[in-house]
């Protein structure tokens, strides 16, 4: 991994907060198993997900998360946490969205062309911390479906 001259790397700002969620997604009773892509500096992570665990009639699931530090150290960071199964596909997304304002938004799939997007805040940027409050907005919509 680069950066270690001291100077802000955004890959390396980026493989830092994936590895958090990595670590804290490992930690989490619905989840089976999480890898990060590609090997030695991760872009994005997949975990496979047993919803069964939350009392859901659901298939076996992943959620995969993104995450972009920003060029430099000053700027957004931008990430998303798409869950996908046989019947389902939807996210939490930051990130400039031309269908909303603001970065923050939920989208879901309506049709195979296309999604529908609400803004959604989030109450941190926090890598670690962000992942426990994202399983728990998908702990929320599994059951209320």
């Amino acid at each position: 991994m680069s950066g270690s001259s001291g100077a802000y790397d955004s890959a390396e700002a980026s493989h830092r907060a994936l590895r958090a969620n990595q670590q804290e997604l490992k930690r989490h009773p619905i989840v089976t198993d999480v890898r990060g892509f590609p090997a030695g500096e991760f872009t994005q992570l997949v975990a496979h997900l047993e919803p069964s665990r939350w009392g859901t009639n659901r298939d076996t699931a992943t959620l995969t998360v993104r995450w972009f530090a920003g060029e430099t150290a000053d700027v957004p960071p931008e990430f998303s946490f798409h869950y996908s199964d046989s019947h389902a596909d939807f996210g939490w997304h930051h990130h400039e969205q031309e269908h909303i304002d603001g970065w923050g938004h939920f989208q879901e799939r309506t049709s195979d062309s296309g999604y529908a997007y609400e803004p959604h805040r989030f109450p941190s940027q926090n890598p670690a911390q962000l992942t426990w409050e994202v399983m728990t907005y998908l702990a929320s919509k599994l059951k209320s479906e």
